[in-house]
């Protein structure tokens, strides 16, 4: 059993997180070793403050747990009422990871194959797959669209890493069978901020 003091908490994550981006110059590599670090951090309970956070009634709850103060990276909670789910959405050309804290998540995956014009773009869907407790995935452009909902009736909470401070992504609409889907500009926000 591990003591309180070797328990990987969010400050560690955040200091082993801010040492990557600052030494590591390619995206995929730093997503891998995100994606490592995440995974670490989802293996621990005790830094989250779950007395703070709630689902949202009428859509999945956005909390931000830290924010780069050079904007490299920004860590999310997510929380999810049963049956609740995102459009399906890109992330505003930055890397992404996500791991599941809790529950269990299904992820809807596309792909962005064509861009036919400003905003309409040719998706093609790439698999779902549901993912539990301690599991992450990674995010890179073009390969960073999807649906994420939570799965089988119950809540979820998820984290994530973004490579920057994610305040607006694209949601898209499907135009026809072929593949194309009209992109829209969606600005979020934070249901909450923890620090």
């Amino acid at each position: 059993m591990k003591s309180i003091k070797d328990q990987y908490e969010l400050t560690d994550f955040v200091k082993d997180m801010t040492a990557a981006v600052e030494t590591e110059q390619d995206d995929a590599a730093l997503v891998s070793k995100a994606e490592h670090l995440v995974g670490k951090l989802i293996q621990n309970k005790s830094w989250f403050p779950s007395e703070k956070i709630a689902p949202n009634r009428d859509h999945y709850a956005r909390y931000s747990l830290y924010v780069d103060p050079l904007d490299r990276f920004e860590v999310l909670a997510l929380v999810w009422a049963p049956g609740q789910s995102t459009p399906l959405h890109d992330h505003d050309g930055t890397w992404g990871v996500e791991g599941v804290f809790n529950g269990r998540i299904k992820v809807t995956n596309y792909l962005q194959s064509e861009k036919i014009s400003e905003d309409v773009v040719k998706l093609r869907y790439s698999g779902t797959m549901t993912v539990g407790e301690h599991s992450t995935g990674q995010l890179l452009p073009p390969a960073d669209c999807h649906i994420l909902e939570a799965a089988d009736d119950q809540s979820a909470i998820t984290i994530h890493v973004y490579g920057k401070q994610l305040n607006k992504f694209k949601i898209f609409q499907p135009l026809n069978d072929k593949g194309a889907f009209k992109a829209y500009d969606h600005e979020v926000g934070y249901t909450t901020k923890l620090h």
